[in-house]
């Protein structure tokens, strides 16, 4: 059985403050439809990014999103462990 990925869990960043976006369900669907990218195509490694938001620029009213598809750790490698400064 395959799982179905909801499109409205793609976590939203704005690019230029890196704070999360939050945006009324239905949304996420919606700009991708408008791209023309098929939802069945992302999975839990994407990520959508604003070039802006109301936080950083609240004289906008609307925003470039790129979706972009993180890659996979390599085989063996295992993740750097945070350091305290």
């Amino acid at each position: 059985m395959t799982r179905k990925f909801d499109p409205e869990l793609l976590y939203v960043e704005c690019s230029r403050c890196g704070q999360p976006v939050l945006w009324q369900y239905g949304t996420t669907t919606k700009l991708l439809n408008l791209a023309g990218i098929d939802p069945a195509s992302l999975d839990e490694r994407c990520v959508i990014m604003s070039e802006g938001c109301p936080g950083c620029t609240p004289d906008k009213s609307s925003f470039t999103t790129q979706v972009i598809r993180l890659n996979k750790e390599k085989e063996g490698r295992r993740p750097m462990p945070a350091t305290a400064n």
